[in-house]
């Protein structure tokens, strides 16, 4: 009997060793934002969610749209007085099956993304404005707040402590980004990718501003040429001397004209 009881307990201990190694499933947060030289196109995916706070999400499209989380970035932007900033191509996507959400949108502006030139060499320094990133969603329907995507705490930590990793987006093409994967929440798993534009070299990140490198465009080289001058100037006095010969050849012989 003391036996009996003795190989008892062992088994509901061996149970409760295997219940508590047992997977936690978490949603997911995964932000990857395609810097390119003009905007950046960010697409997030909301994964795993649970089926209450998917179905509130699917249920209330005036409340979360493919344009809720762009204009709170753009709004955060323009709060801050950073420059100015809007988006566009915006979209959302439900899947049913994963209980998962796509956004996508672009965001482009001064405010964004700005640029000037290396006198030296005429590469164009890019300055990512990725303050926006920290501008916290929350969705409201009725004054009931329904969702809250803290962005704020998920991906706030300034841009240097971010990881700089080598992103592969297929097809060979394999560009330097910064990356986050935050440990801020318990049941989320947030995960962030700045994505340079290809050939860009990766200069500095440090606090909300990424610097990057892209080479000079060949219209860049051009006006940077010492020749251009001169080119303008034989073209200005070929023109002149064609134009001499097309006047000159609109005047009738003898000078005259008709008489009467």
């Amino acid at each position: 009997m003391r036996r009996d009881a003795l190989i008892a307990c062992l088994l509901v201990m061996c149970l409760l060793a295997v219940c508590s190694r047992a997977p936690v499933t978490h949603a997911s947060a995964r932000v990857e934002a395609l810097v390119g030289p003009d905007e950046v196109a960010v697409k997030i995916v909301l994964s795993n969610v649970t089926t209450s706070l998917y179905e509130l999400m699917k249920s209330h499209p005036e409340a979360f749209n493919e344009t809720t989380v762009p204009k709170a970035m753009v709004k955060y932007v323009e709060a801050m007085k950073f420059g100015e900033a809007h988006y566009s191509r915006t979209d959302i996507e439900f899947d049913d099956a994963t209980r998962s959400v796509v956004l996508s949108f672009t965001l482009a502006g001064d405010g964004v993304l700005s640029f000037h030139y290396n006198k030296t060499t005429m590469a164009r320094i890019y300055k990512l404005n990725a303050a926006w990133r920290k501008a916290d969603v929350s969705v409201k329907s009725d004054k009931k707040v329904l969702l809250k995507l803290n962005f704020s705490s998920y991906f706030g930590a300034p841009l240097e402590k971010w990881e700089l990793v080598d992103y592969d987006l297929g097809g060979g093409d394999v560009r330097k980004a910064l990356y986050m994967n935050s440990t801020a929440e318990n049941m989320l798993d947030p995960v962030w990718y700045f994505i340079l534009p290809k050939d860009a070299k990766f200069l500095e990140a440090k606090g909300d501003t990424l610097t990057f490198e892209l080479p000079p465009w060949p219209t860049d080289l051009f006006i940077a040429s010492p020749f251009w001058p001169f080119l303008i100037v034989v073209a200005v006095t070929g023109l002149a001397v064609i134009y001499r010969k097309a006047s000159v050849k609109l005047v009738a012989p003898g000078g005259g004209g008709r008489r009467a």
